[in-house]
């Protein structure tokens, strides 16, 4: 937010040199959609009545009930996380185990590896998972996944779909959801499958398009109830935002011969059109519309018509924030509408400040920083997606383990050896790793790599595999939810204002192991079981060689 006022400031917002947009933004601030507003809005057989994901205004757009407390499992969008347009998905295991705010039946998981790298406090979210209540009876009752690997998540699951890689699939890079435009207008592209889906394993998508059309979800049925789709595909092609909108999932060739772009009809051919153009759209706008768009007339009237934005008018850019000074009145008592719970009326006039001001994160407001003054930092390898790859014989050349990176000068004052083994302590856990120097690390931060080390046997890789017995995850060291919350309660360990997890919040000490301790990794855990009925497949498939000579 700092940032984004300073390049305000300095007027370098979308002018050359300086922070450019890309469509379908700039938005409105704040934007137009909205999140449901109470339980109220969730019906069986009905509509949601709001976006699952919207942008509130003010505290009057919350998604809580008459008493101010969460509709949400996650908490998203409460007084205790206002702005949470991203979620708290590193909350609902915990949340939903405890049962706060409420107990669930079922718990489903899509392509998160919650068990494993995807989660903090890793080693109780996996106790939680298979905790059972005073009657014996799983806390979680039933847990579906969905993954396109057996990640260290699929060992919980009482239900498994398996999903497709990308190489066995249709998929579409939208406007509508994740756009990856370029500065001078829009694009998107799509996917084509180049093999067909193994074994049972087919496309969320598509079984997403089964499911709405067997509930009769009213977007998936004719008037007379009949299919209205017949695969994702035809959804992709045939869906428009409203009856006779001309916007849907695709921007490119639309109008039914594809004489149109960014609106028009469905075009029956248009994933055809696409892959002809190696799947990719471009539309670029006249030079006259690519710069100054938050006050340029002419690209706010073209967006309007191509329904990127509601209206045409400037988007001013708040340096005092509306929304966050309406949520602290509110704090204050001094709002019309609805009140924040009188635990949260504090943190709410604290964290609510319409300018920027600097405060120390959560988890250093409650860690003895003199015992642990390290700062750490856990990130994603370029050369991995996800968690994903470590089945990937030739990725797994670069990165089968990973190390503790730490200037030379911190290790000396520690007393640890370049690649030695070291312990990694803080508040909420420990990790044994190696360690490796490098210059370019500043000295009171350490940091690895996220995902590399796996649990044994998981993702097929061999119980005795790299991964398993020398990797490590620094999840381990990361807190989920804090102590010292509004009336004593534990809090998420999270942004107070956005939800935004504070994943590089935690500090920590670092120890040498000592001579006579294992040379391995530690917390260690039992290796995976294989799946009933899975073949046996050979070492080799993991292990690289240019002249494809099979290796154990």
């Amino acid at each position: 937010r700092a940032l984004s006022i300073l390049m305000t400031v300095l007027g370098t917002i979308d002018r050359p040199g300086g922070f450019r947009h890309k469509a379908p933004f700039p938005r409105p601030i704040p934007p137009c959609a909205k999140p449901p507003k109470g339980p109220e809005d969730v019906r069986p057989g009905q509509p949601l009545n709001g976006m699952p994901l919207g942008w509130p205004a003010g505290p009057d757009d919350l998604f809580v009930d008459e008493r101010g407390e969460p509709v949400r499992i996650d908490k998203g969008f409460s007084w205790e996380y206002p702005l949470s347009v991203h979620g708290l998905m590193h909350n609902v295991i915990t949340n939903a185990w405890r049962g706060d705010p409420y107990r669930i039946d079922t718990l489903m998981i899509f392509m998160a590896n919650m068990a494993w790298n995807s989660t903090m406090n890793t080693v109780e979210i996996r106790r939680m998972l298979n905790d059972k209540d005073e009657n014996g009876e799983y806390r979680i009752p039933f847990l579906v996944v969905c993954d396109a690997f057996q990640s260290e998540m699929v060992a919980f699951a009482d239900l498994v779909l398996p999903d497709t890689t990308y190489l066995e699939r249709h998929d579409v890079m939208s406007l509508l959801d994740r756009p990856i435009s370029e500065f001078d207008g829009p694009v998107d592209s799509v996917r084509i499958p180049v093999v067909p889906p193994l074994g049972e394993c087919k496309p969320f998508q598509e079984v997403l398009i089964e499911l709405g059309s067997r509930l009769k979800l009213p977007a998936f049925v004719n008037p007379d109830g009949s299919r209205k789709y017949r695969d994702y595909p035809d959804f992709i092609v045939n869906y428009e935002t409203e009856p006779g909108s001309g916007i849907g999932f695709l921007a490119g060739w639309r109008g039914k011969g594809g004489e149109k772009h960014l609106r028009g009809e469905p075009n029956p051919r248009q994933w055809e059109m696409y892959e002809k153009n190696g799947c990719v759209f471009h539309y670029e706008l006249p030079r006259s519309y690519q710069y100054f768009r938050n006050w340029n007339q002419g690209y706010l009237e073209w967006a309007q018509r191509h329904r990127l934005t509601r209206y045409a008018e400037p988007i001013m850019i708040q340096i005092y924030s509306e929304v966050l000074q309406k949520f602290r009145l509110a704090a204050e008592g001094k709002w019309p509408g609805r009140q924040p719970p009188e635990r949260l009326r504090e943190r709410i006039r604290t964290y609510f400040d319409p300018l920027p001001f600097y405060h120390e994160p959560l988890e250093a407001q409650v860690t003895d920083t003199q015992r642990y003054p390290l700062n750490a930092v856990t990130q994603r390898p370029m050369a991995m997606y996800h968690s994903w790859d470590s089945q990937n014989a030739w990725l797994r050349q670069i990165h089968t383990y990973n190390y503790l990176y730490m200037s030379p000068q911190l290790g000396e004052r520690l007393g640890v050896e370049d690649g030695g083994w070291v312990w990694v302590e803080s508040p909420w856990g420990k990790v044994r790793c190696r360690c490796r120097f490098s210059e370019a690390v500043e000295p009171n931060t350490v940091w690895t790599w996220n995902a590399i080390g796996k649990q044994p046997g998981a993702w097929n890789l061999a119980p005795d595999a790299n991964e398993g017995r020398d990797g490590f995850l620094l999840n381990h060291l990361i807190t989920e939810e804090l102590p010292g919350g509004p009336a004593g309660a534990r809090i998420s360990n999270s942004d107070p204002i956005t939800g935004q997890a504070g994943w590089y919040d935690v500090r920590v000490r670092i120890y040498p192991a000592r001579a006579d301790e294992p040379g391995r990794t530690w917390p260690e855990f039992q290796p995976a079981r294989p799946v009933p009925g899975e073949p046996e497949r050979p070492r080799r498939w993991l292990v690289f060689s240019a002249r494809r000579k099979a290796r154990a």
